[in-house]
């Protein structure tokens, strides 16, 4: 049975530190505060991310329970004594929490509005339908924790996670997927192909301890209308701080960031938006509120007009916040692409985005050739967000080693501003793209995908992506054909790759060796019969990943989805008293 638990319900939006009962001193929460900021400063990472992923009414129990200890003496009087002792601060572990993946809503066009206020919005199409697929793996006892798939802000469940029970797959020693002794096993609830028409959440208790693994996506296709094409996107995590590349406001094209709160808290939501001249300064960016179970609909043609590329940092006080901006193109009555562009890896000095897509040069240059399609070309954009202008080294990797761009890949990009790269010049394939900068950067690309003669043509954005490790799942788009493109900038990686079936079976472990400096394409379809999710595990080198999608029987239709941050370990949180 799933049970409601509220989310941020004891976080402090100003600091991240969290409310403890009454009794407590204001000394001890500025000190977790700093502390724990300056602990995720060290790992590069935002401090209201990590702070805000967990933080409920049973941490503050556990942190006054810890205050208490100290205060009485339980921890004092096992301390070293003298001025120059090293004391060790005491550490309160972090109970883990749910798992919540926001999916967005259906792309819809829009309609003209006066002030950029939120857009009406008219049915897509005649053949328009957005779906979600999701997954929520068990523990090693074959115990799918209660999960479901919940609209925003709503309690009826959209559709119950199934947990694994046809007993054709129970053999002698249990269900498929068993280890040797038959004591363990670990199988799947899934949930597949449940039409949406609004935002929706999967949400997955946790279960022994720890946060589950699980997945969710969500897919909308349209043979006729405006916003014909595909897109697709991973469901998100809610976070307080994400940024979002690849939009465009010139004529015909058309940029919509949602917003959603799936929390119980209030969100002030603060837009930074950024263009190719550098900052873009507009009324109306700061402290929009978000209330809990709302959605948000911005154009941000109200804020930066006529930009040809618009990279766009959300950041939140309050409730933790999910973004997409659904980014589509018109050009006259030819409809030019629709996507769902969502979040890039965190600024770093090295981005990694694979996926890129580039079709073969000659039909690439019949298309962008036609009046008006300059833009249908795949790009590489860069987003230098600091005051300092970053020298960038640009490297792609294809299937056979290294493939080199013009002018060597070396780039100067200006402060402030989003740097547009072309990559038409590169052969037809699959590639992963890294980016190494002296200054930290926020980077993503934009493919296409079309033929020439005046035909329709899709877009996609490809989002820098983060290191592959343990614990990722990605449920699989349905309805297109799909790939994971596969790369390993440095030096030689491994990657085990498990399908899991639509009754929850766990496939044969598939396991990938990838040679350093190289990116790899492997089809869906080679892991096994109709996968309908893959778990992803890597060891070695950094290995980099994105689900490619396209529309089957069409010469028009991608997208292209990173696979998403796996599952993290519980965590202690040291607890520093002071006065």
């Amino acid at each position: 049975m799933l049970r409601a638990v509220p989310t941020n319900a004891s976080t402090d939006a100003s600091t991240g530190a969290t409310d403890v009962a009454p009794g407590d001193t204001r000394a001890a929460r500025t000190a977790v505060a700093a502390r724990a900021d300056a602990r995720d400063r060290a790992a590069g990472v935002g401090a209201p991310t990590r702070l805000r992923t967990a933080l409920g009414a049973a941490t503050g129990v556990v942190l006054l329970a810890a205050t208490a200890a100290v205060a009485s003496g339980g921890v004092t009087a096992a301390l070293p004594a003298g001025p120059d002792a090293d004391v060790a601060v005491p550490a309160a572990a972090v109970p883990a929490g749910d798992y919540t993946a926001v999916c967005p809503a259906p792309p819809r066009p829009v309609a003209p509005s006066g002030d950029g206020d939120d857009p009406e919005f008219g049915p897509a199409s005649r053949t328009a339908k957005t779906t979600v697929s999701g997954l929520v793996l068990s523990d090693l006892g074959a115990t799918v924790t209660g999960s479901a798939l919940l609209p925003v802000g709503g309690e009826e469940p959209l559709d119950l996670i199934r947990e694994f029970a046809p007993e054709s797959s129970l053999g002698s020693r249990g269900p498929a997927g068993s280890s040797e002794d038959g004591l363990t096993t670990r199988v799947a609830g899934v949930t597949r192909g449940t039409a949406v028409d609004a935002p929706s959440v999967l949400r997955a208790q946790a279960q022994g301890g720890l946060t589950p693994v699980a997945a969710a996506s969500a897919t909308y296709t349209a043979t006729d209308g405006d916003l014909r094409g595909l897109a697709a996107t991973a469901c998100q995590v809610p976070s307080s701080d994400f940024w979002l590349l690849g939009a465009a406001t010139t004529a015909g094209q058309s940029s919509v960031l949602t917003l959603t709160n799936p929390t119980g808290t209030p969100a002030a939501v603060s837009l930074e938006l950024h263009g190719p001249d550098g900052p873009i300064e507009a009324a109306g960016t700061r402290g929009e509120l978000v209330a809990p179970g709302e959605t948000r609909r911005i154009v941000l043609g109200a804020f930066a007009g006529d930009q040809e590329h618009v990279a766009v940092r959300v950041r939140s006080a309050g409730g933790r916040v999910t973004g997409v901006i659904q980014q589509s193109v018109l050009r006259g009555l030819t409809p030019g692409g629709v996507d769902l562009l969502s979040p890039s890896a965190p600024a770093g000095l090295t981005q990694v985005v694979p996926g890129v897509v580039v079709q073969d040069t000659a039909t690439a240059r019949r298309i962008r050739e036609q009046d008006g399609y300059a833009t249908a070309s795949p790009e590489l954009q860069v987003l230098v967000p600091g005051a300092s202008d970053a020298v960038l080294d640009l490297r792609v990797f294809g299937p056979d080693g290294e493939v080199e761009l013009p002018d060597g890949g070396v780039v100067t990009a200006p402060a402030g501003a989003v740097t547009g790269v072309p990559l038409d010049a590169l052969p037809a394939g699959n590639y992963t793209i890294a980016v190494t900068s002296d200054v930290s950067v926020v980077a993503a690309a934009r493919v296409t995908r079309g033929t020439d003669d005046g035909k329709p043509v899709d877009l996609a954005g490809a989002p820098a992506a983060v290191r592959l490790g343990s614990g990722h799942a990605m449920a699989l788009a349905e309805g297109v054909d799909a790939a994971l493109v596969l790369g390993a900038p440095g030096g030689r990686g491994e990657i085990t790759l498990t399908p899991v079936s639509a009754d929850g079976v766990l496939g044969k472990p598939v396991v990938i060796g990838i040679a350093g400096g190289t990116s790899v394409t492997v089809p869906a379809s080679s892991l096994g019969r109709s996968p309908v999710a893959v778990l992803v595990d890597a060891t070695g080198d950094p290995v980099y990943g994105a689900q490619v999608m396209t529309l089957p029987g069409t010469t028009s239709g991608i997208s292209v989805v990173a696979v998403p941050v796996g599952v993290t370990a519980p965590q202690d949180l040291p607890v520093d008293l002071g006065y």
